[in-house]
């Protein structure tokens, strides 16, 4: 980030793929923004705001990328078009509230999307699964369960990777 750049970002609780559809659709929404560029497959977009009294544009590169499973987080950076000595150190804040505007922008777009949530098959961890089958191993060790019970529940574990 260089000095005269502003950043934010947020977490959302969707898969990547649908956040990115999101800001594609919500940037066009935010008054003097267009999408310059966009490439799902590296999850950047870059957004490009023009000329206005308050600024001599700037460049918007936005990140988006995969947190968690389900789960989202979308980095916006603001980058003035002209450099300190052109005016660029003076935007009266506009570029901090143009990151603002494409979050609102962006979360107003995912009130719209049924929220799924991640099936907990998703959500579980293959340490989560491995202590799964050391408990099942210990009980089928002492007896407490049978050799095809320990089978079934073993299959029905892995199942879940």
């Amino acid at each position: 980030m260089a000095f005269l750049d502003h950043e934010g970002g947020a977490d959302y609780p969707y898969p990547r793929n649908v956040v990115f559809e999101a800001i594609i659709a919500a940037i066009p929404r935010v008054g003097g923004m267009e999408i310059q560029s966009a490439d799902e497959l590296s999850g950047r977009i870059v957004a490009k705001a023009g000329v206005s009294p308050m600024s001599w544009g700037e460049n918007i590169p936005i990140e988006v990328s995969e947190s968690a499973p389900g789960h989202t987080c979308v980095r916006i950076t603001s980058t003035p078009k002209t450099g300190a000595l052109f005016g660029g150190a003076f935007d009266l804040g506009k570029n901090r509230k143009n990151i603002e505007r494409i979050l609102t922008a962006l979360s107003e777009s995912l009130r719209n999307v049924p929220f799924t949530a991640v099936p907990f098959a998703a959500r579980d961890s293959r340490s989560e699964v491995a202590e799964r089958l050391v408990k099942l191993k210990d009980l089928a060790d002492k007896g407490l369960v049978t050799a095809a019970e320990f089978e079934k529940r073993k299959a029905e574990i892995l199942s879940e990777l």
